[in-house]
């Protein structure tokens, strides 16, 4: 919500108090004179007050107001109300987002929910509100884009099926808010709420989502999403007002602490999954001759080595290695413990790791209904409100309509703070008996090229053009996975001597910095892709600094590319004339709504689900996408190098679009196998035969994440590859290998 806006004539200066969190356009040219500019960093809180019998307070002015950032007060240089006729904010429109989530509702709750947003529809669609359609059932779609056409409006609500695209949509506005249908979905419904405040975040106003769900109970891993759904809305300037659809509920009782491990739940689970295979959800290796599979072998014992009955491995239970369940403030003492794109070190500056969580989630009561919880956290979180336990959906919906020209706006400068820093915010009003509701934080997220424009980059793109080869010794590897139709995300993972690293006492503290850049190439010799980064660590004293740099330093970032070949050039510094650079090749298989595999990410280290939240809350705000799958979130190694006292898995990702079929009778089958070859010969090592996995029941989304270990023990010293082959009930077959070498 940190913005740079500049003032050039009275045009911008109502954009800034406009409650918008987009950059500022550029103001029309109105005469060729000379014009001072000023610029300021500007946080604008939309606030909300109401008396005690619930009405709304009109009559403020901003004497009437204190905001705090931090338990600091702010002094507010802006202030209107939108209900003021003359206020910048009734000069643009009110956008509203009906967001169905149909993954939690069954039909009758749907039809409920249907029938009363149609009478909000009515009541509500106008010239100067404009609405949008959007259902989740395990992927995005909006089934129609803002519009102000109210019969339109009430045909899509109601489930008639026509085009998204309407001439009478706001021709104004982006595109971004239909690319939300997209090719992939979130992995839950707080994945797609955070997609959809993205792109909204070019949509001018302050936003109203209703969100029609049932809710769900809370785990670790749902905390740090909700933390970053709520930074994604504050950031677009989204208010939540959720809506339980399901009427009337009784109590429940308290709920057990976020943090602990339920009984009998996760980690028990992964004891046993991990002393076979690990298993995606609802995973039946059992179940190899159902119907409409009868092309599936079982998994008998495989040449070269394969144990009988599947050739599975088994051993000890796989767990996170030593500094993987370690806080981000903690000293890192292994090479487990990452870059800002590390899974860990990603909050090194944002201070403790629950920084974020602090700030943006609200204080919830102590026993609220469980699936209740995440409604308040969002309500609260954006200066929305809950419509719970009323069988009169259409007059919580009213409610929230008649709220939207009932907020006042407040901006402020906030003083200087670190990028990726978290910021709790607490408004209050001078006057007895008021309720006030406003967004309760926000995050200052790093960009992803953080050295642009930097002179550090121009010296790192010199290295990278250069032929000399750099001088610090590094490996990594560049695992890859569609994001939509020939686009991908390449998640890089290095690793890194820690003595490359030089630290420096600053502040009382050991410091060190390293810089990085990395350019994809094109044949042609142009950049495809690129992104830069700056780590930071920070210790005590020298013990923690000499272990540090004893162990390999894990780093991770990520960037998006489209199909393609490319020559892939990270370059890293941590000052001085030691550099190091590595130079791949990158090829990036073209890929169009066909079934088919992301690349291989190899892995020795998992995150179990309590430790996982712990990394969670950074990598999310900073809109990196971690890879989970069973409440597990699998670590990248950025080495191909193994011994048979580590733990070798991989993920990836399988791509079935006949998930996406409204027929549940005729969902897909899909099975795996998985082989180790050896590298030069080519003979099998281990086979799996063909299992079966099952696919959700009810998800629309056709991206099927897993994740697997390999059995070590039945192969000996030497260098493999690992093939994964995946194939579906309509004959459709897909592969992908990964080479490793076993020590």
């Amino acid at each position: 919500m940190i913005r740079q806006v500049s003032y050039p004539n009275l045009w911008s200066l109502l954009v800034l108090l406009a409650p918008a969190v987009a950059p500022a356009q550029q103001p029309p040219v109105v005469d060729s004179g000379a014009v001072i500019r000023t610029e300021t960093r500007v946080v604008l809180v939309d606030t909300i007050v109401t008396d005690r019998k619930g009405s709304y307070v009109r009559n403020l002015t901003a004497k009437d107001f204190k905001v705090w950032e931090d338990n600091k007060e702010m002094a507010i240089k802006s202030f209107s109300f939108s209900s003021d006729p003359a206020a910048p904010s009734n000069l643009q429109r009110r956008y509203i987002v009906l967001f169905f989530d149909n993954s939690t509702m069954d039909f009758g709750l749907q039809a409920q929910a249907r029938q009363a947003a149609a009478k909000f529809i009515d009541t509500n669609a106008g010239p100067n509100r404009m609405m949008a359609i959007v259902n989740y059932g395990g992927a995005i779609q909006v089934a129609q884009n803002f519009t102000d056409d109210t019969a339109r409006l009430k045909r899509v609500v109601a489930g008639e099926k026509i085009a998204s695209v309407s001439p009478v949509e706001d021709a104004t506005l982006p595109a971004s808010l239909s690319r939300a249908a997209a090719e992939f979905g979130a992995h839950d419904l707080l994945l797609g709420l955070r997609t959809m405040a993205k792109n909204l975040n070019t949509v001018p106003g302050r936003k109203t989502l209703i969100l029609f769900t049932t809710g769900f109970p809370l785990s670790p891993e749902k905390m740090a999403e909700i933390t970053a759904v709520i930074d994604a809305c504050n950031k677009s300037n989204v208010a939540v007002y959720p809506i339980d659809v399901r009427g009337l509920v009784t109590s429940a009782p308290p709920i057990a602490q976020l943090d602990a491990p339920a009984p009998n739940s996760l980690r028990n689970r992964l004891t046993e999954a991990f002393g076979a295979l690990v298993r995606p959800a609802a995973f039946t290796p059992g179940s190899l001759n159902a119907p409409g599979m009868s092309f599936f072998q079982k998994g008998g014992g495989s040449p070269g080595g394969g144990s009988p009955g599947g050739g599975r491995g088994g051993g000890a239970p796989v767990s996170t290695s030593p500094g993987g369940t370690r806080a981000p403030s903690a000293p890192a003492t292994n090479g487990n413990l990452g870059g800002r794109n590390g899974a860990l070190n990603t909050m090194n500056t944002m201070g403790p790791v629950s920084a974020a969580r602090n700030a943006l989630i609200p204080k919830m009561p102590d026993s609220p209904i469980d699936n209740q919880l995440f409604m308040h956290m969002l309500a609260d979180g954006t200066g929305g409100f809950v419509i719970k336990n009323t069988n009169d959906l259409f007059a919580g919906l009213d409610k929230i309509g008649k709220e939207m020209d009932e907020y006042y706006i407040l901006g402020y400068t906030p003083p200087e703070s670190e990028e990726g820093s978290c910021h709790a915010l607490r408004v209050k009003v001078d006057q007895g008996g008021t309720t006030v509701r406003a967004r309760t934080g926000y995050c200052n997220s790093r960009p992803r090229d953080i050295l642009a424009g930097n002179p550090v980059e121009k010296t790192l793109e010199n290295r990278a053009a250069a032929s000399q080869a750099g001088n610090v010794t590094a490996t990594i590897q560049l695992p890859y996975f569609y994001t939509g139709a020939n686009e991908a995300r390449v998640n890089v993972a290095m690793e890194i001597p820690g003595d490359t690293l030089k630290f420096e006492k600053q502040k009382g503290k050991f410091h060190a910095e390293m810089n990085v850049l990395g350019i994809a190439y094109n044949p042609d010799g142009s950049v495809g892709a690129r992104f830069s980064d700056t780590v930071k660590r920070d210790f005590e004293d020298k013990k923690e600094v000499e272990a540090f740099a004893q162990q390999p330093f894990h780093y991770e970032n990520e960037f998006e590319v489209a199909s393609g070949q490319y020559n892939l050039k990270v370059v890293f510094s941590a000052g001085g004339a030691s550099f190091g650079k590595i130079e791949r090749p990158l090829i990036i298989d073209p890929w169009s709504s066909q079934f088919g595999l992301s690349g291989i990410a190899l892995s020795r280290q998992i995150r179990q689900q309590a430790a996982m939240a712990s990394g969670l809350d950074a990598s999310l705000i900073e809109d990196r996408v971690p890879l989970i799958t069973q409440g597990v979130q699998v670590i990248p190694t950025g080495s191909d190098k193994f011994n048979k006292a580590q733990p070798l898995l991989f993920y990836a990702e399988i791509y079935e679009p006949l998930m996406r079929t409204t027929d549940d009778k005729n969902k897909p089958s899909i099975g795996i196998q998985i082989r180790i070859l050896d590298r030069k010969t080519k003979e099998q090592k281990f086979s799996t035969g063909l299992m079966r996995i099952e696919v959700p029941e009810k998800s629309d989304n056709p991206t099927i994440p897993i994740a697997e270990r390999l059995p070590l023990d039945t192969v000996n010293s030497g260098q493999y590859i690992v093939e994964l082959q995946a194939r579906d009930t309509a004959g459709k077959l897909a592969t992908r290998t990964a080479d490793f070498d076993l020590e």
